[in-house]
């Protein structure tokens, strides 16, 4: 059933019961929906969060509420809401595919795609961490690729669009007394270990190298079904060779998630062995978006070399 959102700024038309106006139904943190602005039909993301009385979303709401007004790239907060029914925030819509959704489609040159994705990506990231700002909660499902009218997205010059920055934190701040949420799969130790004053830029640059192998192998380099041995994969792993991708790039996503092993479980060591250990791996990683995409574009000719040799080596037999 459809019915009006209203707030300070606009009314907005919302039906959540409609499955083809259903974003996300029912996440992790949050319902998202395509609604309407109804003064002039624009059309708009609404995000409910879910368990407004919980302060992990009093917190994503404050951030996600003011964040990305004066970034390019990335998907602007129109409006903000909160009453006795949840907290809501309107965003602009982005016609585009993530890059989940795009693991789905057949590409002719995946790794190719996919790295110049992530070099778009690095682009839209550099602005934020240059200001001390860390997304947190980078994955397939946060980078979008805009698609033309016919749904079609430019595979030469793929245009890169960054959402979701409710997990974010700024360098000087936000080190809270409690556990915030994130994503097992992509985040790097210090995340996992909740030591949010040890997260910086190679965080997220860790999480863009696992996203970056996800997006071309078409599966996530750490993966179980039982999360503690996520966990143990995460801490104490690398990430494996695959047949898709190449050597340079395979050995480009090992530093970008450099980490040194733990010398015992968390619980047996004490803090500051648990810290000096994560600095450790921190230090082999990249150590800006610069320095990531200096490396990704060196490779990009031998990506493209490749197919073609792939192309021919079919064709002729």
């Amino acid at each position: 059933m459809s019915y009006i959102l209203k707030t300070n700024q606009a009314a907005y038309l919302l039906d959540p019961d409609n499955e083809d106006l259903v974003l996300k139904k029912k996440g992790k943190f949050s319902s998202v929906y395509l609604g309407y602005r109804v003064e002039d039909k624009l059309p708009v993301v609404i995000k409910k969060l879910n368990d407004p009385d919980d302060v992990q979303t009093q917190f994503r709401f404050q951030k996600e509420s003011l964040m990305g007004f004066d970034f390019f790239g990335v998907q602007h907060t129109l409006d903000a809401w909160k009453d006795e029914s949840g907290y809501y925030i309107i965003k602009e819509f982005i016609d585009g595919l993530s890059l989940r959704q795009m693991m789905q489609h057949k590409l002719i040159n995946r790794p190719l795609f996919i790295a110049k994705c992530i070099i778009g990506t690095l682009d839209i990231l550099s602005q934020f961490h240059n200001k001390g700002i860390y997304h947190c909660d980078l994955r397939p499902d946060n980078i979008l690729i805009l698609v033309n009218k016919r749904g079609h997205p430019d595979i030469i010059h793929p245009q890169v669009r960054l959402i979701d920055f409710g997990l974010s934190k700024h360098s000087e701040s936000d080190f809270l007394a409690h556990r915030m949420p994130f994503s097992l799969i992509y985040s790097p130790p210090e995340q996992l270990l909740n030591y949010p004053r040890l997260v910086n830029a190679t965080s997220d640059l860790y999480s863009l190298g696992l996203t970056l192998y996800e997006c071309i192998a078409q599966f996530p380099p750490f993966f179980n079904d039982n999360p503690e041995m996520v966990m143990h994969l995460q801490l104490n792993t690398s990430v494996e060779e695959h047949k898709n991708i190449q050597p340079a790039l395979l050995s480009l996503i090992h530093k970008a998630t450099a980490k040194e092993k733990l010398r015992l479980p968390p619980a047996q060591l004490e803090s500051e062995e648990i810290e000096n250990t994560i600095a450790e791996g921190q230090a082999q990683r990249f150590q800006s978006c610069e320095e990531f995409k200096s490396a990704l574009k060196k490779i990009l000719p031998q990506l493209n070399e490749s197919e073609r040799k792939n192309f021919f080596s079919k064709l002729f037999g």
